[in-house]
């Protein structure tokens, strides 16, 4: 009985984390990226930070968009990187010395 028991669980386990797995989309922009489209049409969609392009495909008679190459990063323009500035040589100015505290101290 109690093997039984073990082996019930084993499977309940083992079937649960496949179903999570398969719970879909946590958005509905593959549906929207293809309400006027028709079907094998190119799609894309963004979610978050990322791009899905794909194409359009019939999922229970509604089209979605199948992603069909990987997915892109979109970066913001502040963290896109820069040029690097050449740096400008000047002549030695008088610079006051300051004590700092730490703040450990105050």
């Amino acid at each position: 009985m109690k093997i039984f028991k073990n082996l019930s669980a084993c499977f309940l386990l083992i079937t649960s984390c496949s179903v999570i797995s398969h719970a879909g989309h946590g958005s509905s922009a593959p549906w929207q990226a293809c309400e006027e489209k028709a079907v094998n049409q190119e799609c894309s969609y963004t979610t978050h930070n990322k791009k899905a392009s794909g194409t359009c495909q019939a999922m229970n008679n509604i089209l979605m968009c199948v992603r069909n190459k990987p997915l892109e990063t979109l970066l913001d323009k502040a963290t896109q990187p820069t040029q690097p500035t050449q740096p400008t040589q000047s002549k030695p100015t008088n610079t006051i010395k300051q004590s700092v505290t730490p703040l450990t101290n105050l």
